[in-house]
């Protein structure tokens, strides 16, 4: 009997003891499970995060970078005018027109006068590309023999470019849109507005890109007049016209030749073509002369 009380006792130990012992591995085993777990989602929040911090790294670098580009590539309109003085007008134009051929620039406009002392001058429009703009400056100054006057201007356009390509990046988002609804709609009113809208949208986009392709040619042409006139004296020469004295006699003999007979052709036109009133007046007179003269015998006899 006393063995048999001892067996189950011992049996209810070992049960007691296996039990605890299980729990025991249960709790590790859901402690272990809770440290996964936690440690899972820490790894995860720090990869995001660094992910976060890298995409920001990322942005602050193209945003730097984009502006060290629009520092450095900056749009801006050059024109100048120069005011030269020069020994022979002709030979520095040749030579400006030679330069702005060798510098692939063109000639806008020309005016070339000449003063009454014999003087040449005249003005002169070019456009050349905005990287030779200086150089072209400086040989065109070596031409003439003295500056009399420099004017060099600028005009910064990039914030109006970068505006512009922003509004046309906006402009086409909104003819994408219109498209997409445009294929959507089904009544014949809504596909009239959208049609109406995405002309008006395409219209702005089409006066933006004109706007920009018109700053592009200025900035990359700079625009140059360049006013000349010569210093030099011309000195009269001997004008032979004015000593041709044979010429000039015959000249004048014919001239009275001339007057004589277009007098005389006058006073025979005056006298026949008023002939008939010429006679009448003859006649008059006669009369008159014939009465007086009688009155005048009739009182010498009664005297």
């Amino acid at each position: 009997m006393k063995r048999f009380i001892i067996g189950g006792f011992t049996f209810l130990l070992l049960f007691l003891t296996a039990c605890s012992s299980s729990s025991s591995q249960e709790d590790s085993a859901g402690g272990s499970a809770k440290s996964d777990d936690m440690s899972v989602r820490e790894s995860a929040k720090m990869e995001e995060k660094a992910e976060m911090e890298n995409n920001v790294d990322q942005s602050t670098k193209e945003t730097a970078a984009t502006t060290e580009v629009k520092a450095t590539n900056r749009m801006v309109i050059y024109n100048a005018e120069l005011n030269l003085e020069v020994k022979d007008f002709k030979k520095a134009q040749t030579t400006i027109e030679s330069l702005v051929n060798q510098m692939a620039g063109y000639i806008v406009n020309a005016q070339i006068y000449d003063s009454e002392e014999g003087q040449m001058g005249g003005s002169i429009t070019v456009r050349i590309p905005q990287d030779k703009f200086q150089t072209f400056l400086e040989k065109a100054e070596d031409i003439s023999v003295k500056l009399h006057n420099r004017t060099v201007s600028g005009q910064d356009v990039t914030e109006e470019y970068v505006d512009l390509e922003a509004r046309i990046k906006s402009k086409r988002a909104v003819e994408d849109r219109l498209l997409a609804f445009m294929k959507e709609a089904k009544e014949t009113k809504d596909l009239l507005q959208i049609s109406a809208d995405l002309e008006r949208v395409q219209v702005e986009i089409e006066s933006l890109e004109g706007r920009m392709k018109y700053l592009e040619n200025q900035t990359s042409l700079s625009t140059v007049t360049l006013t000349l006139f010569e210093n030099k004296v011309e000195i009269p020469g001997i004008d032979k016209e004015e000593l041709n004295t044979w010429e000039k006699t015959k000249k004048q003999f014919m001239d009275s030749i001339n007057f004589l007979l277009t007098a005389f052709s006058g006073f025979l036109v005056f006298l026949l073509g008023n002939s008939p009133i010429l006679l009448l007046l003859v006649i008059v007179g006669l009369i008159v002369w014939y009465v007086s003269k009688k009155v005048r015998r009739k009182g010498k006899k009664e005297q």
